[in-house]
């Protein structure tokens, strides 16, 4: 009976090492296809002089450009935004410099009867 339970054992011990082995195998083959380092890696690159708003000039890197009229903003000048809070997570919502925006007040408003 001991004999039974000892190759039992061995059987087991022996499928949960090849079973470990194949995966390690695959780990590797997987990890080799991922690239070697010998291929270059494609990137798709962009000038900075190329970028542009609407049909504006182009704009050199680090100019702030207002998203709704494309308007150049100095580093003091901001943009108006509200937050929008969603069932999973919030969202800012840009509604323009203050070149664009324009608030909709009631009181400045006429009646409409």
């Amino acid at each position: 009976m001991d004999i039974l339970l000892y190759f039992a054992g061995l059987v087991i011990g022996v499928t949960v090492f090849l079973y470990i082995l194949s995966t390690g195998r695959d780990a590797k083959e997987k990890f080799k296809g991922a690239g070697t380092p010998g291929q270059p890696v494609l990137t798709d690159k962009v000038e900075p002089g190329t970028i542009a708003f609407r049909k504006r000039p182009s704009l050199p890197p680090g100019t702030r450009i207002c998203p709704m009229c494309g308007s150049a903003l100095t580093k003091y000048e901001g943009l108006y935004a509200s937050r929008i809070d969603m069932a999973d997570s919030s969202k800012i919502m840009i509604m323009g410099c203050r070149y664009c925006y324009k608030e909709d007040n009631a009181a400045d408003a006429p009646e409409k009867a």
